[in-house]
């Protein structure tokens, strides 16, 4: 899978906001500066997500499917928190799919 890297704060917060479309294999890795308690939010998303923390040690934490926010919402309402130093959003369903589990690692080169 490719994506991008969202490692300061300015990318951690604009994350996948206003992107109209993600491809199938495509996905966004956000590295915190360390080990922590995280919420992500839904804002200004048009598409749902699958939100997946990841411990320092590339082992799945939680998996969360994020629907697309509704019509009349901004999604800042639609709160998502897990434990990890990292998270990687993609297409809602694509860890269903692929039958990707809390407990399973990841791997991946920054």
């Amino acid at each position: 899978m490719e994506g991008a890297v969202a490692d300061t704060f300015e990318k951690r917060y604009l994350g996948l906001s206003d992107t109209e479309v993600l491809t199938e294999d495509r996905g966004m890795l956000f590295v915190q500066d360390g080990p922590g308690e995280y919420t992500y939010v839904m804002r200004e998303m048009s598409f749902g997500i699958d939100i997946v923390f990841v411990d320092p040690n590339g082992t799945i934490t939680t998996i969360h499917e994020a629907p697309a926010p509704g019509p009349d919402e901004d999604g800042n309402s639609q709160e998502y928190s897990g434990t990890g130093q990292y998270v990687l959003e993609v297409n809602e369903g694509w860890t269903a799919e692929r039958g990707v589990e809390v407990g399973d690692e990841v791997r991946f080169e920054l």
